[in-house]
């Protein structure tokens, strides 16, 4: 399924993925967290209460085989994508709560994930299939010291971590196309017959995500802008460092690579659906900020006594 140089090539582009992502993170970000704890506390709860719980809920009611239960579980538990903050942009939403969200759900990663694969993974493990929670945060901590690079690049010169984080960010997106480009067409007719159930749990993932983040945030009386960004970082999860985990905590390759299969699924589907969600999403933020406009109008109107109420 994925070749050597494709493995290869994977883990140094996931390297530079994860130092780009501590270029867009500081400490001020972290401070700036718990100043507003609200829609922080709200986004790390769908983050990690949601969607651990969306994977293994699918992955019972459709009776996965247990190598795809445990790698859509593995990609659920991750922190927000890379890629998150591109589409907040896009969409409207507020850049700085998706920052501030991206520290905390990866600066969390080392202490939540082990214990939630832990807890998710186990009724789904086997005698020739065991997730070594061990080798998994032995994988995360070879994924957040880039991480903990970028953050101090950012802390030395903003300029080049500007220029890093941008990189990185594109980079995820070039993973993925990478995948679509050398992977999809050797694994079309497989993915093609793939039980239908591994196709709706890999999309749905990303739009249960999507749906929760938003209408629990709404719930909670938070503001539609900052509903969006939630949203959008409960649903993106980041794809790269799942594989990261699976080809680095595997190493039977056969076993990695059945594992791997979801998560593979997923990003591909992902980046289709994140796209259409950001559009619609930004035409409604157009459509409100053109409402604002005009009430910010009739009342400086009424206030000059061009109009009457």
């Amino acid at each position: 399924m994925i070749t050597p140089f494709e493995e290869s090539l994977l883990k140094a582009m996931i390297l530079f993925i994860m130092f780009g992502l501590g270029c867009s993170l500081s400490l001020v970000d972290f401070r700036k967290a718990i100043k507003t704890p609200k829609p922080v506390i709200v986004g790390f709860l769908s983050q990690y209460v949601i969607m651990p719980a969306l994977a293994f809920s699918m992955a019972k009611f459709f009776q996965m085989p247990n190598a795809w239960a445990i790698g859509i579980i593995i990609v659920a538990c991750c922190p927000s994508g890379t890629t998150s903050s591109l589409f907040n942009y896009f969409a409207k939403g507020d850049l700085a709560l998706s920052i501030s969200l991206s520290s905390i759900t990866t600066g969390t990663a080392l202490l939540a994930m082990p214990l939630l694969l832990a807890f998710y993974t186990a009724p789904f493990e086997a005698a020739n299939l065991q997730v070594d929670i061990k080798a998994v945060m032995l994988s995360l901590v070879a994924c957040l010291v880039p991480v903990a690079g970028g953050i101090y690049l950012r802390h030395r010169s903003e300029r080049w971590a500007k220029n890093m984080e941008e990189t990185g960010a594109a980079l995820g997106i070039i993973v993925i196309l990478f995948l679509i480009v050398s992977w999809l067409p050797r694994n079309f007719t497989s993915m093609i017959n793939s039980d239908l159930s591994i196709l709706f749990t890999s999309i749905g993932l990303g739009l249960g995500g999507f749906l929760f983040g938003y209408w629990v945030s709404r719930a909670l009386g938070m503001s539609r802008r900052s509903c969006r960004t939630v949203s959008l970082e409960t649903g993106i999860q980041n794809g790269p460092l799942a594989f990261a985990i699976i080809l680095l905590s595997f190493p039977d390759k056969e076993i990695a690579n059945l594992i791997l299969w979801p998560a593979l699924l997923y990003s591909f589907f992902i980046v289709n659906t994140s796209t259409v969600v950001t559009y619609f999403m930004r035409k409604i933020a157009r459509k409100e900020w053109f409402h604002y406009e005009n009430d910010v109008v009739k009342a400086d109107l009424f206030s000059q006594g061009w109009l009457k109420p």
